[in-house]
């Protein structure tokens, strides 16, 4: 199926990894609607060479997630935008470094934030400990865990086993 890359932007994972992630004009890609697709990092992005306002070819990689297969150049006005990563965190504005992970063909690079208490880090590795493959805390999703957060109620994964039902009464939902 074909698309327009809308915009590009930096989401900040729970190792504090940055993953680039385009927005995509929506499109129906077997059976669901598709506006996100990971570009994995800035290697994948200049391999595909992928541009902000590229028509891209896109399909769902082992039927489930959105993948950007290849950019149609043909289709380019002169309007398309290089990506490039950012120089500083998206969350916190700490600097970025670039590491080069694995050997050989395994080889690949990720950008990450230098801080070790950047908030949205923090934030991902809290949502990892209560997910399914962490703790399996059933009904502590990503919403409930920014909320506990915004509201100072938790600071670190430990906190969550010292919250009490005064501490959350007060809260939406």
């Amino acid at each position: 199926m074909t698309t327009e890359i809308l915009s590009i932007d930096v989401q900040v994972g729970r190792t504090g990894a940055l993953t680039p992630v385009a927005h995509v004009r929506p499109v129906r890609v077997d059976g669901s609607l598709v506006s996100r697709a990971t570009l994995h990092n800035e290697d994948e992005i200049r391999r595909l060479g992928i541009r902000i306002g590229d028509t891209v070819i896109l399909r769902k990689a082992g039927d489930v997630i959105p993948e950007i297969v290849r950019a149609l150049e043909s289709f380019r006005t002169g309007k398309e935008r290089e990506f490039l990563m950012p120089r500083q965190c998206p969350a916190c504005g700490t600097s970025v470094e670039r590491r080069e992970i694995g050997a050989g063909n395994e080889l690949s690079a990720a950008h990450y934030c230098t801080n070790p208490q950047c908030f949205a880090a923090e934030r991902e590795g809290m949502i990892h400990f209560a997910s399914r493959k962490g703790f399996d805390i059933s009904g502590l999703g990503d919403k409930i865990i920014s909320k506990l957060i915004e509201e100072g109620l938790v600071s670190d994964k430990a906190d969550i086993f010292e919250l009490t039902e005064g501490d959350l009464r007060p809260l939406e939902r």
